[in-house]
């Protein structure tokens, strides 16, 4: 261990301690802001803190269209210590693996809701930045707050929420591969009341000889009502239609005619609190996640009769819950919050298999409920330290009782240094398929949630009159009790145990610096080691967890740099490469699988805004962007190639 991470621990240690030194000297100025941003997903009261508590990143959904960013993926993609995975085409299956953890150590969410399955997994092909506001990205395990799921950090999108002047907004446009997006919109509303209206049309012919295509609808609404100063509740509500069309089998190859994936998805939160004195305030959320996925992929042709030739599911997921937190401030800036929480999942599930062995037919209902309660206490311990502790208690009628905590202290160096450390626990439950599956694959009703173990230090600096801005932060985790899949099982016995563990420690190093004439660079770089610490099922060099060996698909070395040049006009051109180093994964086409590398690779993409002279209220802009502008060819999945270069060009009114 000590011998692995000797080089990166003594970069680390070397870019703090600088980073430290150079700011305690006095060579910068203090932010304009001498608190830490209030990032309510960390937290969920919005306090602001002498020092940043967490390590976390804010995307603006303003910033994000304005570089022709569409798709939550794609956003995702420009933060530090996070690695996307995608399938393919636009509308293939997408994957989030945070500091190295699984795909489903990552909690979803939009205005509160949560859109994970049971268990964890999100596609997040289903996901636009339709009506977005901003997105909160908080790294590291939170489950104190949020529960199952929130491992290695949580993504929250929060909706606009209607303010100013009435508006509307309207963005239509064409580009590469039959691509097609429309977007409409209205908002406004005062201190009292506001609303927000917004619908958008995606679609694309894909990258694929035929069979590719994927469409996507989204309707996004707000209500956000304030009585009094002491009062306020907010409704939203989002749906969602996709359906995705993929010629692709397990090896790539294109050959399938009319295999497609249809979900729909329709989410609805309300958030009320009611302030009592100047020290207590009681806050209540409710939020249902009503999710329907579907696929189809029968028989080609009557002569399709040989090996696996059809499959059919039908399924529906639903997740509701509400909670009520007491909020008592103490002192200057302190909080002590204390929390109830019930939930309850639902799922059923039907599907057939169609092969030359026989058809094999499937089906389960489950349902599981969970209350948990949860303290914390955030605030200024002195003028420069800061800290939040918290516990949760869940007690599951699936899994029993399950205990979390979490703890952050953050200390102010000077003007222009801060410096934070955490630990932490956090645990993800079981899905209902690895529970209750029935037919080809059995569940396990025996399975315990997965938990993990971590800890983070970290030092953010401010230099050049807080023009320039520099992070380090090194991370350690443990994951116990993963979930592994077994092949060989006898028929009718459980696929799934908890066998396998493994860590994921490394650092994240962030720089942005703001030049002059409306000039501004930024760029990060992850180092991650991954490593399985006990095997899962499989002893060959081709299963996916092999002691000693990398976690699958998520790379040591990854960078991202960005330059965004600002007019004062509105004009913006913006130029982001992404680079992402080799990967471990594994070759399905053989059986049993065999290992296989994927090569690193560095992407660049370029967009423009300009603004036309016109009389149209709100404004009229020209938007572009190139994906992918030198061509680079890669692929994130074994077999499976991601897009190559993609033009689009739209018009835009207001914002």
């Amino acid at each position: 261990m000590i011998r692995r991470f000797a080089a990166p621990a003594v970069f680390l240690f070397a870019a703090l301690v600088s980073t430290g030194t150079l700011a305690a000297q006095g060579l910068a100025q203090p932010p304009k802001d001498s608190l830490a941003a209030v990032i309510v997903t960390a937290t969920r009261v919005p306090i602001a803190t002498a020092a940043p508590l967490s390590t976390a990143t804010i995307l603006k959904g303003d910033d994000l269209r304005a570089q022709g960013i569409t798709r939550v993926e794609d956003a995702l993609r420009l933060v530090t210590g996070a690695q996307v995975v995608s399938g393919g085409a636009v509308g293939s299956q997408t994957s989030l693996f945070m500091r190295g953890g699984n795909s489903n150590y990552v909690r979803v969410l939009v205005d509160g809701v949560p859109l994970n399955e049971a268990g964890g997994a999100f596609d997040f092909a289903s996901l636009t930045i339709d009506n977005v506001d901003r997105i909160e990205v908080v790294q590291g395990p939170t489950s104190v707050l949020y529960g199952s799921d929130a491992v290695t950090g949580v993504v929250q999108i929060f909706t606009r929420d209607g303010r100013g002047p009435l508006s509307m907004r309207a963005f239509a446009g064409a580009g590469s591969h039959g691509g097609r997006r429309d977007e409409l919109g209205w908002s406004g509303g005062g201190l009292n009341a506001g609303f927000t209206l917004s619908g958008s049309h995606q679609y694309t012919d894909g990258i694929l000889a035929f069979n590719n295509g994927f469409l996507d609808d989204v309707l996004s609404a707000s209500v956000r009502l304030a009585p009094d100063a002491s009062t306020d509740l907010r409704l939203t509500t989002r749906w969602s239609s996709q359906i995705y069309h993929y010629p692709t089998q397990f090896d790539g190859s294109v050959v399938d005619h009319n295999a497609e994936q249809t979900d729909h998805r329709l989410v609805m939160s309300l958030d009320a609190g009611r302030r009592v004195g100047n020290r207590v305030d009681l806050r209540v959320s409710f939020a249902s996640n009503e999710y329907l996925p579907r696929s189809n992929d029968g028989p080609d042709s009557k002569s399709d009769t040989l090996g696996f030739f059809g499959y059919f599911s039908r399924a529906v997921e639903t997740r509701r819950s509400g909670d009520a937190r007491l909020n008592i401030r103490y002192g200057a800036r302190g909080v002590f919050t204390v929390g109830e929480e019930i939930a309850s999942d639902r799922e059923s599930q039907t599907s057939l298999s169609l092969s030359q062995y026989g058809n094999s037919p499937g089906t389960f209902e489950a349902s599981r409920h969970n209350s948990a309660t949860f303290v914390q206490a955030i605030g200024d311990a002195t003028e420069g330290l800061s800290y939040v502790i918290g516990g949760r208690l869940d007690k599951s009628s699936a899994f029993g009782t399950f205990q979390t905590m979490r703890a952050s202290i953050a200390y102010v160096l000077s003007a222009a240094a801060r410096v934070r450390a955490s630990i932490g626990s956090a645990f993800t439950a079981p899905s209902f398929y690895q529970n209750f599956a029935t037919g080809y694959v059995t569940g396990n009703p025996k399975l315990v949630p997965e938990h993990s173990r971590s800890a983070e230090a970290g030092v953010d600096a401010f230099l050049v009159d807080g023009r320039l801005t520099l992070k380090a932060t090194g991370f350690f985790q443990q994951f116990h009790d993963i979930i592994d899949y077994s092949g060989n099982a006898p028929f009718g016995t459980p696929s799934y145990f908890n066998v396998a563990g493994a860590d994921a420690n490394g650092f994240e190093l962030g720089a942005e610096y703001k030049a002059a004439g409306g000039v501004t660079f930024s760029g990060g770089y992850t180092y991650t080691a991954t490593r399985t610490t006990q095997i899962g099922f499989d002893s060959t060099s081709g299963a996916s967890y092999v002691p000693g060996q990398p976690l699958l698909r998520r790379p040591k070395n990854a960078w991202n740099f960005s330059a965004l040049q600002s007019y004062s006009n509105g004009a913006r051109l913006t130029l982001v490469a992404v680079f992402v180093g080799e990967r471990a994964d594994r070759d399905y086409v053989p059986y049993p699988a065999v290992p296989s590398t994927l090569p690193g690779y560095t992407k660049v993409d370029f967009s423009f805004v300009q603004p036309v002279s016109s009389r149209i209220k709100g404004g009229l802009a020209i938007e572009g962007r190139i994906d992918n502008v030198f061509g680079a060819s890669y692929q994130e999945v074994t077999h499976f190639a991601a897009p190559g270069r993609t033009i689009f060009v739209g018009v835009r009114i207001g914002k």
